[in-house]
């Protein structure tokens, strides 16, 4: 195996890990940070998102530096089911921000929507609205929306109807291949 595909595996690997495991690596770059109540040694992420709660992250644990090395990190989340599935992807871009950001990591990161995903902001609200203000905050902290024009058009959307710190592109499947060539990550929960 060539060493930069082995180097990319280990790189999806860990990301992958990273929303399970990111309490693993807080405190030992961040020691002043303030601590879980009742949990000494166990220090709070400082990013607020709603509906995502705050994991502790035991002392001593993390990625060496290995972000840091290699920054920017960056990600393309694929979401095609409005539901559970991108419940979880922005559950994933949120903790993902919440370890790189205070440890002055760059990051890019993208969730591409296409397929069933693809909805007017009206509808979302109405159907899922709980994850609109977690969206915006996603965006705030740099995380772009990509809407895919294919499913906009077979769906019979007005552009007019999403929401306006998302922008449209030609194509989901093609936004995603063109992020994997640029060397993102890409992420496909599947809940």
């Amino acid at each position: 195996m060539k060493p930069e595909k082995n180097m990319m595996k280990k790189f999806i690997f860990a990301l992958l890990l990273l929303p399970l495991s990111v309490h693993t690596a807080f405190s030992a770059e961040m020691p002043d940070m303030p601590s879980m109540p009742g949990m000494p040694n166990m220090p709070m992420m400082s990013i607020p998102f709603p509906t995502i709660p705050e994991i502790p992250v035991p002392k001593g644990m993390g990625y060496d530096n290995y972000f840091k090395q290699n920054q920017p990190v960056k990600v393309v989340f694929g979401v095609s089911d409005p539901g559970a599935q991108l419940k979880e992807t922005l559950t994933n871009a949120a903790y993902t921000i919440k370890y790189l950001k205070p440890r002055g990591i760059k990051y890019k990161i993208q969730i591409v929507l296409y397929g069933r995903a693809v909805l007017p902001a009206n509808s979302f609200n109405e159907e899922y609205g709980g994850y609109s203000e977690l969206m915006e905050s996603l965006n705030k902290q740099g995380v772009e929306f990509a809407i895919c024009n294919n499913s906009l058009v077979a769906l019979n959307q007005s552009r007019d109807d999403i929401y306006p710190y998302m922008k449209i592109i030609p194509a989901g499947i093609l936004q995603i291949i063109k992020k994997q060539m640029q060397g993102y990550a890409y992420i496909h929960n599947t809940k």
